[in-house]
């Protein structure tokens, strides 16, 4: 499900240039950017208080390592094979992306993040935040899904080779439909809390958010500490409404807490055709 690790830091995979969907929530402009970044500040207090294991004392704490990924485009091309567009500013240069080998073993993959990285000293947890669109993905992928992956691990195996080295490790989310796990949400497409771990994940039915559809901006915050809190948040882009805000803490302990890598990965599509797309912008780390 992800890209080998080097035991270092490397960014990951990148497709082909695509258009972004019209919507006033679409192409960002830098004036934008500042508001939705004073935004999302707004509420970190609220969100950090909310995390079970200590990270209140973190939210007057400034953010460390910071890093704005731009725009990402998930999906497939005219021959099948997976395309990830990286465009890392939008809002002065909206359609020049880059494109990057995906995995090195060549099964189809659709992976983007840092896929192993030390933490920064004294930090409490990681944060993400992206502007979220489906288009047409929910509709043609009915079981599919997408795993957020923050405070972690990832690695492609290689087919080749008679041991098994893949690996996705760390706390996050999953986006799309996990019905038919008796610990899934009912319905789908939905969004809940997930714990990755080599050789097994739990989701936690307590935390799924409501349906989502096609062809709809949705702002999407997320948060896991190194306590095992996990907290996060789904709004339209203005925040007027929610559609999800869960805070809740993970009993387990089998995750190796000091991992530093973040994943935005793509599975289990049922359709491999440039009839559908996903679209993250706005993408920002940074730790607490």
């Amino acid at each position: 499900m992800s890209s080998r690790v080097r035991r270092r830091r490397q960014a990951c995979h990148a497709g082909s240039p695509a258009t972004a969907p019209v919507s006033t929530h679409g192409p960002v402009r830098a004036a934008r950017l500042i508001g939705t970044l004073a935004a999302l500040a707004s509420i970190m207090p609220v969100a950090l208080a909310a995390l079970p294991g200590g990270a209140a004392p973190a939210a007057a704490a400034p953010r460390i390592g910071e890093t704005a990924w731009g725009r990402l485009a998930l999906g497939y091309d005219a021959s099948g094979r997976p395309e990830v567009v990286h465009t890392p500013l939008p809002w002065l240069l909206p359609t020049i992306g880059r494109t990057v080998p995906g995995n090195p073993y060549g099964t189809a993959a659709l992976a983007f993040g840092v896929a192993d990285a030390p933490q920064p000293r004294g930090v409490h947890g990681q944060a993400l935040s992206f502007l979220f669109y489906s288009d047409g993905y929910f509709a043609q992928n009915p079981a599919a899904h997408i795993a957020i992956v923050l405070k972690g691990r990832w690695a492609h195996d290689d087919p080749v080779t008679p041991v098994y080295e893949g690996d996705l490790s760390g706390r996050g989310l999953v986006i799309g439909n996990v019905s038919a796990r008796a610990d899934g949400c009912r319905l789908a497409p939905t969004v809940q809390v997930e714990s990755f771990w080599r050789g097994g994940n739990a989701l936690f039915p307590e935390t799924c958010s409501q349906p989502l559809q096609d062809r709809r901006w949705y702002r999407m915050r997320i948060l896991a500490s190194n306590a095992r809190g996990v907290a996060y948040q789904i709004t339209d882009p203005d925040g007027s409404t929610v559609y999800a805000d869960h805070a809740m803490q993970d009993p387990g302990a089998h995750i190796d807490e000091t991992l530093g890598g973040f994943a935005i990965l793509q599975v289990f599509e049922s359709v491999r055709a440039p009839t559908w797309r996903l679209w993250f912008d706005e993408v920002t780390t940074w730790w607490y």
